[in-house]
């Protein structure tokens, strides 16, 4: 266990850098949840189970650690009614007095260690920059939608001035009626834009920017002609559909659109239509990850597809461990995530504390915290104008801004799997000035 110094050290150096001042257009500060959007949980969660139990008591808020050594929160579910929810309106920030900030996970059920795990990067952004008068009140949301009715209504009945999460989107309608009549807005971490709605900001990767980016840097490379295989889901069709725009708007070609069963992994129909078209593609682009990706490149291959002589396209999913071993067709592919520089210091400094390396979506819930504590550092009220500040925020995924209707945008970068790894081949952006 590393002690507090640690923390203050040179491992942040250079994201604490990074919180400007919101002037000349540079940053402020530096399908159900999963990495971009597509499954339904972490695949990998179970391998990363905390080593030991984390406690903390339910009903108190976790406030910037004093002691030597970092605490391992969990809140445990929620055993008695919450109280009625207050009738007035939120109220603006007040420098001299606490401030409130309620992050609402699975701290319980099949999901915990995910909750947990984020929880814990939550705690780690209170540390670095949050004020000596913000406290964080996790709340344990469970499995099920009376928790989350309970979970919310007792962190408003708090004092709590912002809402982060829930981090399943099934669970969002819930607590977005309870935080409009208590006048909150709310950050929740889930992936899907649908729910966007002014006072909500649905900070989850969605693919949507991905495919944007990526397919954007194929076309201005020379690869017009593009064509797809994508599941016949909402997943394939919302990935489909910002192919065909961007294609639209860059000036690309669409060659073909072939879509499978993601049930019975039958893509057959689809490969057969792309082997026919295959001298009229320049790049295929494939929004798979795992095991799923593994089993339709080799079945491209198998049917006689030349990889090596187009591009193959991905989006965030691609951005896992070891995915080049994982995925040896695959090496040469582009891809569109955030910049994994200012990520792997977040890694390092998280695993250093906590015996292990965070799952992928341990930093939504560092920089939801983060964005919230530089605000109150200021002294600034959660408000739509705060939050909304089109100069945007800078956090361990890149730089992000949040608009008037709740979606996100993201500063992301074009990466290229290599045998030894991913390397960025396109720098993401610094600021939005130029946006």
């Amino acid at each position: 266990m590393r002690s507090w110094a640690f923390w203050r050290g040179a491992a942040w150096a250079c994201v604490l850098v990074l919180m400007l001042s919101g002037c000349g257009g540079s940053p402020d500060w530096m399908k159900s949840p999963s990495w971009f959007g597509h499954s339904v949980a972490q695949k990998n969660a179970a391998s990363q189970t905390p080593k030991g139990p984390l406690t903390v008591p339910q009903a108190a808020p976790v406030s910037p650690v004093q002691s030597a050594q970092l605490p391992a929160p969990t809140v445990p579910p929620a055993t008695t009614p919450a109280p009625a929810l207050p009738s007035a309106q939120a109220q603006p920030l007040q420098p001299s007095g606490k401030i409130r900030v309620a992050l609402l996970l699975p701290l319980s059920g099949k999901n915990a260690a995910l909750g947990q795990a984020m929880l814990n990067a939550a705690q780690q952004a209170v540390f670095d920059i949050a004020p000596p008068n913000f406290e964080l009140v996790p709340r344990d949301t469970g499995g099920n939608e009376e928790q989350v009715d309970m979970a919310t209504r007792d962190a408003i009945a708090s004092g709590t001035q912002l809402l982060i999460g829930p981090l399943f989107a099934t669970h969002v309608p819930i607590v977005r009626a309870i935080a409009q009549a208590s006048g909150l807005n709310m950050l929740t971490l889930s992936t899907d834009t649908s729910l966007a709605a002014p006072g909500l900001y649905v900070m989850g990767f969605a693919p949507d920017a991905q495919v944007d980016r990526v397919v954007r840097y194929a076309v201005a490379h020379g690869l017009k002609r593009i064509a797809a295989l994508v599941p016949n889901d909402a997943y394939g069709a919302r990935v489909g559909q910002a192919l065909r725009a961007t294609l639209d708007r860059v000036g690309g070609t669409l060659v073909t659109l072939d879509v499978y069963d993601p049930e019975h992994h039958d893509t057959s129909v689809g490969v057969h239509d792309l082997y026919s078209r295959r001298e009229a593609i320049d790049a295929l682009f494939l929004p798979e990850g795992g095991t799923e990706l593994n089993g339709i490149l080799g079945q491209l291959t198998a049917a006689g597809m030349d990889l090596h002589v187009m591009r193959v396209l991905g989006t965030g999913l691609w951005d896992a461990p070891d995915f080049a071993k994982q995925n040896a067709a695959a090496v040469g592919g582009w891809y569109a995530a955030p910049d994994p520089a200012l990520r792997r210091k977040f890694i390092g400094t998280y695993a250093a504390t906590y015996g292990q390396e965070p799952p992928r979506l341990a930093t939504l819930a560092y920089d939801a915290t983060a964005l919230a504590a530089v605000l109150a550092k200021r002294g600034a009220s959660f408000d739509q104008t705060a939050l909304t500040n089109p100069n945007g925020f800078a956090g361990v995924d890149g730089i992000f801004r949040l608009s008037s209707q709740g979606i996100v945008e993201r500063g992301l970068a074009v990466l290229e799997v290599g045998t030894d790894g991913s390397h960025v081949i396109d720098n993401a952006p610094t600021t939005f000035a130029a946006r």
